[in-house]
């Protein structure tokens, strides 16, 4: 019964996967965009940032000049800001906003973007994560993209090619799992919406729809989620869009780091995200896994499996350009995010109910 389970997930993430990829846009260089953009980049003690990337894809900059501005958004004190006051001095188009003082019991990248609506001017908003480091072309793409619809966009990137077994591992990422289960509009607020609050990319609108937002209140876990409410609150349906080589995520070079990451990782999802999102995420790495794991119980079913999760890559090497030697490693990256998971839920969760089971005896 499982097996029957598993194959029948897959297939529908199969499904899905080439539907959004038939439907969604990719960033063009061909295309043109003569207005104004402003991107939006919260900031906050999980963030990562890769100062190489950004600088070497801003370097390139020629036709947006004087039409461009980068909000960096930093809450509190964070460690990295000599990194990006770095960057700043590069380049006059970044801005740095630090957010000293903030109310404790709000999502901080929702309330510093809400303090943003009020300051920005330009034709088209962007809001995305530091992680990513985006060309001159993704800018204008993107712009381009949204002018014309006058609708919100989900830009999703492509991650970094490094080296195999580090890009097998990052590439399965929650960006990934939402673009294979994004697009069933009923289910949208149950499934999509958490993932969003998980995934990394660009959420890209024009100016009249960001300045009626309202990212602050009770219940909302993250800026993601709670842009993709509002736009739902306001009836704006919203699109899925692939970067390609303009728009890419990137990670951490050293394996051990990496892996260091991903079990951070996973605490900041249990606490910061929504917990649908944890799950579904998880439920969508154990497929990809299933061949691995069932392979002794229910053999035929892991093959079929198998089969199913190759056609299934096969159709992400053509939506993210992922490289063919990642593509090969791809159970090397389900036993890592396994693993991470793993050590998180043995050393993160039982300290923690530990800790509380020995508070409430006291």
């Amino acid at each position: 019964m499982l097996g029957f389970v598993a194959i029948g997930l897959t297939i529908m993430m199969v499904f899905t996967l080439v539907k959004n990829a038939l439907k969604g846009k990719q960033l063009s260089a061909e295309d043109v965009f003569s207005g104004t953009v402003e991107l939006l980049i919260p900031v906050t003690t999980h963030s990562n940032f890769h100062f190489a990337p950004w600088r070497e894809a801003l370097s390139d900059f020629k036709t947006m000049s004087g039409r461009l501005k980068i909000h960096i958004l930093i809450d509190g004190h964070n460690p990295k800001i000599d990194q990006w006051n770095n960057l700043k001095s590069l380049f006059p188009f970044i801005e740095i906003q630090c957010f000293l003082m903030r109310p404790q019991d709000i999502d901080p990248a929702s309330w510093m973007i809400d303090q943003m609506v009020s300051k920005v001017r330009s034709d088209v908003i962007i809001i995305g994560d530091p992680e990513i480091a985006a060309s001159e072309v993704a800018f204008v793409s993107t712009a381009k993209i949204v002018s014309e619809k006058n609708e919100p966009y989900f830009i999703l990137p492509q991650t970094a090619k490094l080296n195999p077994v580090n890009e097998a591992i990052a590439a399965l990422n929650p960006t990934l799992s939402l673009t294979s289960v994004f697009g069933f509009r009923k289910f949208r607020k149950a499934i999509s919406h958490p993932l969003m609050s998980l995934a990394q990319g660009w959420m890209a609108m024009p100016l009249n729809i960001f300045q009626e937002i309202k990212l602050q209140g009770p219940g909302f876990p993250s800026w993601k989620q709670s842009m993709s409410r509002q736009w739902d609150t306001l009836n704006k349906s919203y699109h899925l869009a692939f970067g390609e080589k303009h728009l890419k995520r990137f990670y951490e070079t050293d394996l051990k780091l990496q892996f260091e990451s991903l079990t951070k990782d996973w605490e900041f999802y249990w606490k910061e995200c929504d917990r649908t999102g944890f799950w579904l995420y998880l439920v969508t790495i154990i497929l990809w896994s299933f061949p691995i794991i069932f392979f002794y119980f229910n053999p035929f079913a892991s093959i079929l499996s198998a089969v199913l999760l190759i056609l299934y890559r096969f159709f992400t090497k053509i939506v993210f350009q992922e490289s063919w030697s990642a593509l090969f490693l791809h159970f090397v990256g389900c036993l890592a995010l396994l693993g991470s998971f793993g050590i998180w839920a043995f050393l993160g969760l039982k300290s923690k109910y530990k800790s509380q089971g020995l508070g409430s005896v006291s």
